[in-house]
């Protein structure tokens, strides 16, 4: 990170990819099993695309807490290690905020990890538009969002039913209720959903650069 830039972090927020507790939308018809290795195809072509150029660190934020050595074995070192803390997603994605501004950083990007064609210059674009905003949001095309940044932790954009339809919407109320600055990036689509999938399998572009995904993609293992 240069010299005097505010210290910045993107920060995976992942599962370990266990089957029956991963990508379970897409079951039926996926297996359990092939969903799995979707999920973790998608997590390691996003980890190994790291910041997409951005001047900024790298963590990941896991669950379940025992999982630390499954990430340590698979992910790239550069990658802090740090295990989510909270009952529900939206308690998770609160704590994670906290714990990464209480340690110094100034701008705090989250990322999931169902969304492995996502440009690179979208994050660049996330940490610059930090510059001037509070919250940025690169929406998805199911009415959530696919990363999340903030300058400083903000409790209540969380105090929300997560996993709908309705996250983003629910979140720009708070946002402007809460006075914040916000901008929105031009959105990208999951894969959380079977036409999520189909989407993806028709959206070539983007796949150079998360060969797994695209391997089990040709391989055709969900059938």
């Amino acid at each position: 990170m240069s010299r005097g830039a505010p210290r910045g972090v993107l920060v995976l927020f992942a599962k370990q990819p266990v089957a029956g507790q991963v990508k379970t939308r897409l079951c039926p018809p996926l297996s359990p099993e092939s969903a799995a290795r979707l999920y973790e195809a998608m997590l390691l072509d996003i980890a190994d695309q790291r910041a997409g150029g951005a001047d900024v660190d790298l963590a990941v934020c896991f669950t379940p807490t025992h999982a630390r050595p499954w990430f340590a074995r698979h992910l790239p070192a550069d990658y802090a290690l740090t295990a989510q803390r909270g009952a529900s997603l939206g308690e998770r994605m609160r704590a994670a905020f906290e714990a990464f501004a209480s340690a110094g950083y100034e701008r705090i990007a989250l990322r999931g990890t169902d969304s492995p064609t996502l440009p690179d210059a979208r994050i660049r674009e996330v940490f610059s538009a930090l510059d001037e905003a509070d919250l940025v949001l690169c929406p998805d095309l199911d009415g959530g969002y696919n990363m999340i940044a903030l300058r400083e932790p903000q409790a209540e954009l969380f105090a929300i039913e997560m996993s709908t339809g309705s996250v983003l919407e629910q979140t720009r109320a708070r946002a402007a209720a809460l006075g914040l600055r916000s901008v929105e990036l031009e959105p990208h689509h999951d894969v959380d959903r079977w036409r999520d999938l189909a989407l993806l399998d028709a959206k070539s572009d983007g796949l150079d650069r998360a060969p797994r995904t695209r391997r089990w993609l040709t391989e055709k293992s969900p059938y």
